[in-house]
């Protein structure tokens, strides 16, 4: 009888610890869920406490608010749910585009498409049983938040094409200045309260380090910013970076009649499988007609993604596992010895986002695609010279080169004109993601260190949403004109950050992040469970804030 290689053996012991260790996380995960249901949301809690109203906000004055939306993403579209649960109407949401969707209006290139599963990537009060695959593109998700805009009637307060140009806090009224920008005019509003959901994938980050990209005679642009009228047919082509669009608009770009793409890494992502497939129409009437049983796959997916912060935060043995089995998928895909070393990353699994690809690898070695490792030197009008003095004829260039996230989108001056830009000079902090001091009555939707990379950020978006409801409705009961965290506890709470994340991956695994700033100091990411921050939101701690009449 044939023996068993040794190392199938292996791959397979691997595969079983890395599916019971799920496995176990997940059933976890569901006991824990019905303990939650059972201790906060039976026996009609969540019914009352849905049904609460605020009182006496919907009077208006010209141009003045109860509240003010910036950005009509995920973020800005579900707090305006929560404003008409609330019973409130006096608020308007800016967008700069002429469309919801924020991110998922803005990225419209090829490919384009969620790296987390579709019935985690939506709000959990509004599940869509109609998603065609298992990992959503770009299109459906556009449209699924066109649909829960016009559902919850939201479209009304919707001011399209605005720019929102600065925000100023007025001490002596207690009310935030916005100004905005449309058609070239300039106008102001006042509000309340000011809900800052801008997104940290707003702003297109260019490789401006390179010298003579502004001297480039061929077209150019951005996946954030993509040109649709581009034709790639029989054109040299480019493509600067090897992030989380690249993997996706590369492939597609590939196919496309290109005789030459040059693909420019700095450095390598680790890839994983996406394990995809088309929904079938059994599927969707299935979970139409019985939508418990999309609430367990959801729960499901929740717990076992959840697993990855046993190895990311907490660094159990299961990392070597995960790692383990990412490097013998990538073994397996490239046979060539000297590609394959340009392809592995040389930290540890998770420090970057890992990113899910199927056809990554396989396009790399495709006759028409190349890889170039070495350093960009300088981008002439038709080519491309790397630090060797290779030079690479191009037509078309896409820069793939992610966003600026370490910049706040727009300028913000609080109490006495402090400046938002000149408090996050240092590092950006918030409390519990949301608040800053200096700043009353402004929530910045999933601020600092209130991202995760693992799982769905929709999980922590409606987490804080919970937390602005609990605030809104305590200063609406209590008469409070203005609230701001206070200096001390803000504080507290980033140096308990700061000293979980010097523990986790993305501070030890070795890599530089959009996560970390230009010291290193990882400003984006929770470091821990998401359940965790959603018991750490479930209530107001009016304790730690200054409260004012």
């Amino acid at each position: 009888m044939e023996q068993i290689p040794v190392s199938t053996v292996r791959s397979l012991l691997l595969i079983i610890c890395r599916y019971l260790v799920i496995i176990i996380v997940v059933l976890i995960g569901l006991i824990g869920q019905f303990l939650y249901w059972l201790v906060f949301d039976s026996f009609g809690r969540y019914e009352k406490r849905a049904k609460l109203k605020l009182k006496c906000i919907n009077s208006q004055k010209d141009s003045e608010y109860y509240a003010i939306i910036i950005g009509a993403g995920f973020s800005g579209l579900g707090t305006a749910i929560k404003l008409n649960k609330l019973g409130i109407d006096n608020y308007i949401l800016i967008e700069r585009h002429g469309y919801v969707g924020g991110t998922w209006y803005a990225n419209k290139y090829p490919g384009c498409a969620c790296d987390v599963p579709s019935n985690l990537y939506s709000f959990s009060f509004e599940p869509n049983s109609k998603w065609s695959h298992y990992f959503s593109r770009q299109p459906e998700i556009a449209e699924y938040l066109e649909y829960c805009t016009d559902k919850y009637d939201i479209r009304r307060h919707i001011q399209f094409n605005t720019n929102v140009t600065q925000l100023k806090w007025i001490d002596e009224r207690k009310l935030w200045q916005v100004t905005i920008q449309s058609n070239s005019l300039e106008k102001q509003f006042y509000a309340q309260i000011i809900f800052a959901a801008t997104g940290l994938f707003s702003n297109a980050a260019y490789p401006n380090d390179i010298p003579g990209i502004d001297k480039f005679q061929g077209q150019i642009c951005h996946t954030a910013e993509w040109n649709q009228s581009i034709d790639f047919n029989n054109k040299h082509v480019a493509v600067i970076g090897t992030g989380a669009s690249s993997i996706q608009v590369v492939p597609e770009i590939q196919r496309m009649n290109v005789p030459q793409l040059f693909v420019f890494q700095r450095t390598p992502p680790w890839i994983i499988s996406r394990v995809d497939r088309r929904i079938s129409n059994f599927e969707k009437r299935l979970l139409t007609y019985f939508p418990i049983i999309q609430k367990l796959i959801r729960t499901s997916i929740y717990c076992s993604l959840g697993a990855l912060i046993l190895s990311y935060a907490y660094r159990w043995p299961i990392r070597y596992v995960n790692q383990e089995l990412v490097i013998n998928n990538l073994n397996r895909e490239i046979k060539d010895i000297e590609l394959r070393k340009k392809v592995t990353p040389t930290w540890e699994l998770g420090c970057k986002r890992v990113l899910i690809s199927s056809d990554w690898y396989s396009t790399l070695q495709k006759s028409n695609v190349k890889l170039i490792t070495d350093r960009i030197k300088e981008i002439k009008s038709h080519s491309i010279i790397t630090q060797n003095g290779d030079e690479y004829p191009v037509d078309i260039t896409i820069c793939s080169t992610g966003f600026q996230t370490q910049k706040f989108a727009l300028p913000i001056y609080g109490i006495h004109g402090y400046s938002l830009a000149e408090q996050w000079s240092e590092t950006k902090q918030a409390y519990r993601g949301i608040t800053v001091p200096n700043f009353p009555n402004l929530f910045i939707l999933l601020g600092p260190n209130s991202r995760i990379s693992h799982s769905s950020v929709i999980i922590m978006l409606e987490a804080q949403l919970k937390y602005i409801v609990e605030i809104l409705l305590y200063i609406n009961k209590n008469n409070i004109r203005s609230f701001s965290i206070k200096q001390n506890v803000h504080d507290a709470y980033n140096q308990w950050i700061q000293s979980k994340l010097k523990k986790t991956v993305w501070h030890l695994g070795g890599c530089q992040s959009w996560h970390q700033n230009a010291k290193g100091i990882v400003t984006t990411i929770w470091p821990d469970f998401t359940w965790i921050y959603y018991l750490l939101m479930k209530n107001f701690d009016y304790q730690n804030y200054i409260l004012e009449k």
